[in-house]
């Protein structure tokens, strides 16, 4: 069983309306939050506007990174159709390679931008897994979302990687068909 997410986060779209007029008891006022919250995801659209949420939200707790709003979830919310892997994937690399690049020219050594793509890869990893479990829980994953979150994914990954070799001076592991283990 997933647990749902308690709390107002940048992927609510609706509002509970506490104002001084409509005085609720605590209690339902939270209730409600959590019915508006499931309410919200009615299509796959949704459900992959919360995962791309969450995974963003993963992503800056890992990285450590202000916690300023640098979601493209405004960016999507108006959009009637779901934004691509790639689109999803841009915004993960660009917060990520922003964040390098901020670091290196700070004057960060190999070391400290290295942890921070360790933090990255595992920011993104556990992001997109709560996602996956999210929509499954809410019967939502499909063979097609699910192989549009893996294009997604394996997208970042070979950025990921990209930005390795630009950051780190990595070159990209290349696997041998050759070699066993």
């Amino acid at each position: 069983m997933v647990a749902p997410i308690i709390g107002r986060g940048p992927d609510v779209t609706g509002r509970v309306n506490t104002g001084p007029s409509e005085a609720k008891p605590a209690g339902r006022v939270a209730s409600e939050a959590r019915v508006d919250k499931q309410a919200s995801i009615r299509t796959p659209a949704d459900a992959i506007n919360v995962m791309r949420t969450r995974m963003e939200q993963r992503l800056q707790e890992a990285m450590g990174g202000q916690h300023k709003a640098v979601s493209g979830a405004d960016k999507y919310a108006a959009q009637a159709q779901p934004p691509t892997a790639s689109d999803v994937a841009s915004v993960i690399l660009g917060f990520v390679q922003n964040r390098l690049q901020q670091e290196a020219d700070g004057g960060a050594d190999l070391e400290k931008l290295a942890g921070l793509m360790e933090q990255a890869r595992a920011g993104i990893e556990k992001g997109y897994a709560e996602a996956r479990d999210q929509i499954a829980a809410l019967g939502m994953m499909n063979e097609t979302l699910g192989a549009e979150i893996d294009e997604g994914f394996n997208l970042i990954q070979d950025g990921l990687l990209n930005l390795e070799k630009l950051f780190l001076g990595k070159e990209p592991e290349v696997d041998n068909p050759t070699e066993t283990g």
